[in-house]
């Protein structure tokens, strides 16, 4: 069995149900953190990023450093350190003034 190449895997597509903001957090499945790219309306086809750095609001009790796990809070919109079942991806930028970079769904190479 072969594969082939189709795109690099930071963007793909998405339909939201209802109208979403260039920027929204949008959560494929049950765990693949996306991030909208443009405003789309309802039943709209438009695209999500799947990787890249970010940068989000966290949650004021977290201490997150960079290489640290963040996680997405969906019901305060908010990146944390605890473990949510919604990993976001590993820290680039340590929190301040409560926003923290992320390079979501970072999944570190296994030697």
């Amino acid at each position: 069995m072969s594969a082939e190449y189709k795109e690099d895997g930071r963007i793909m597509d998405y339909t939201p149900d209802a109208a979403a903001l260039a920027g929204a957090v949008v959560i494929q499945g049950t765990d693949i953190l996306s991030v909208v790219v443009a405003d789309l309306a309802a039943d709209e086809l438009g695209a999500v990023y799947i990787k890249g750095i970010f940068e989000f609001a966290c949650a004021s009790d977290s201490a997150l450093a960079v290489g640290d796990n963040a996680f997405w809070n969906a019901s305060s919109g908010l990146i944390t350190a605890t473990d949510t079942g919604v990993y976001a991806g590993r820290v680039t930028k340590a929190a301040a003034s409560s926003l923290v970079r992320v390079s979501i769904n970072f999944m570190p190479e296994k030697a």
